[in-house]
C-alpha cells in the first residue's frame, strides 16, 4: 500500500512540475512615434513593463503634472529602471505626445 501512495505522489509531482507553455496575444498598441529624446527613453525603459495601452488609456486632458506623477510613481514605487535626469524627457513626450499638449 505504501509503495502505490508513493508511486502516486510521484506521477503526481511529476506531472505538476512539468513547464507550462503560455502564449500571449500580439501587441497591438504601439507607442506613438516622435522625435522627442523622450521617445526612445520610453521605449526602452517603459516599454519593459507595460505597452502602450496604459497611456493610450489616460485621460486626454492630462497635463505635466499628471504625466511626471505617473512618471514618478513607475520609478518610486514599481521600482521602472528610470534615472531622475530621464524623468523630464519621458513626461515631456508622454504630455505632448498622449496629453492635453498633444500635438
Amino acid at each position: 500500500m505504501k509503495k502505490i501512495i508513493l508511486l502516486l505522489s510521484a506521477l503526481a509531482l511529476a506531472q505538476m512540475a512539468q513547464a507550462k507553455t503560455i502564449e500571449l496575444p500580439a501587441d497591438t498598441v504601439l507607442w506613438r512615434p516622435s522625435d522627442l529624446p523622450g521617445y526612445q527613453l520610453t521605449l526602452q525603459k517603459c516599454s519593459t513593463c507595460h505597452s502602450a495601452h496604459y497611456a493610450e488609456y489616460q485621460p486626454p486632458n492630462t497635463g505635466v503634472g499628471y504625466w511626471n506623477a505617473q512618471v514618478l510613481r513607475m520609478k518610486n514605487v514599481f521600482k521602472a529602471p528610470i534615472t531622475d535626469e530621464e524623468v523630464p524627457a519621458i513626461v515631456d513626450y508622454l504630455n505632448k505626445t498622449y496629453g492635453a499638449n498633444r500635438k
